[in-house]
């Protein structure tokens, strides 16, 4: 068996190295990995729309690739593409039942992706001299999504947590906006979470070890069977972002590499001295995503101290069928 690649940790990371396993990519053979898949950009035109990265850099959608060697490339993240977006196209029941390593592989793929691309742009484009946006030693902190993320190209087994992966995912139904966009993609590098809406599929993802899988099991499959406003999808990843940021303990993590295999287990969370895995949330620490997301006013999400808008229920605490152009229930 192929070894795990410990690019992260020996620091090589080069436009020339494969960044999934490591080796030396030909010059000229053009093998490079979309960070948002081809299949994707070509459903939704994204192909010239620009995305911005953490120094500011305007980037199009084509254009935000990493280094991969063809067999990374071709094979083993091919795979995984194959099964996405069969998933994504069929609708979001089908992306809720579909592997759900195969899924998280799929979306730290893209969450990393990123991270990768901007360890090779300078943190102010006219002063390249001053550094890039991420060090080596920035990298570090997500060496352990690097080695989960290597489960595509090795035989890899995950255990011992309260998520069927070391991730907290959640797939809900989205109303397609009329003449809007339907696309959206937001992430929250230093917490380690994200979102995804393409058309009628919402995915929010926290790389936790599957802490809000326990935390949220209240809160968000409430909304699995609802069919959602995309502004009702924000306010959800609000609550992902702000839950994410709170996140008092890191779970212990124990590797084993065998000749045939590569053991993954997360150990039992370690609580805070406060007994708790999180801190308590506040309306403020979803408002202030929330506004950010949705860019209302402030004072519209927040109107006063410890009180946001929601529209996710109405004032008896219904849900609220919320069409897509604009009229409300």
């Amino acid at each position: 068996m192929e070894r795990l690649f410990e690019g992260v940790r020996a620091h090589r990371f080069a436009e020339s190295i494969c960044f999934l396993c490591g080796v030396d990519i030909t010059p000229g053979s053009d093998t490079v990995e979309h960070v948002i898949p081809k299949w994707l950009q070509s459903k939704f035109a994204l192909w010239n729309v620009r995305v911005q990265l953490l120094n500011g850099t305007l980037i199009k959608y084509k254009d935000l690739v990493i280094p991969c060697c063809q067999t990374c490339n071709n094979v083993h993240l091919a795979r995984v593409e194959q099964v996405v977006s069969a998933s994504v196209l069929a609708g979001p029941e089908a992306v809720r039942s579909m592997d759900r390593v195969a899924l998280m592989q799929w979306l730290l793929k893209i969450f990393f992706g990123f991270l990768y691309r901007e360890i090779f742009l300078p943190v102010d484009r006219s002063k390249p001299a001053d550094g890039m946006i991420l060090s080596g030693e920035d990298m570090q902190q997500f060496q352990m999504l690097h080695y989960m993320l290597q489960s595509v190209r090795l035989p890899m087994t995950f255990s011992g947590f309260d998520s069927s992966v070391p991730a907290s995912v959640f797939v809900f139904e989205v109303k397609d906006e009329s003449g809007g966009f339907n696309f959206d993609y937001k992430d929250d590098v230093v917490n380690r979470c994200m979102c995804l809406r393409m058309g009628r599929v919402g995915i929010l993802v926290a790389f936790d070890a599957g802490a809000q899988t326990v935390e949220g099991a209240d809160y968000f499959p409430k909304y699995f069977r609802r069919a959602l406003h995309p502004i009702q999808f924000d306010e959800l990843a609000a609550n992902l972002f702000a839950k994410a940021r709170l996140l008092q303990v890191n779970p212990g993590i124990m590797m084993a590499e065998t000749e045939s295999s590569v053991s993954f287990t997360v150990m039992p969370f370690t609580c805070s001295p406060t007994g708790q895995v999180f801190a308590d949330m506040t309306p403020e620490d979803v408002g202030e995503h929330l506004w950010r997301f949705t860019n209302l006013p402030r004072e519209v999400v927040l109107p006063e101290a410890g009180r946001r808008i929601t529209f996710l229920t109405n004032e008896h605490g219904d849900f609220r069928d919320m069409p897509v152009d604009g009229t409300d229930d």
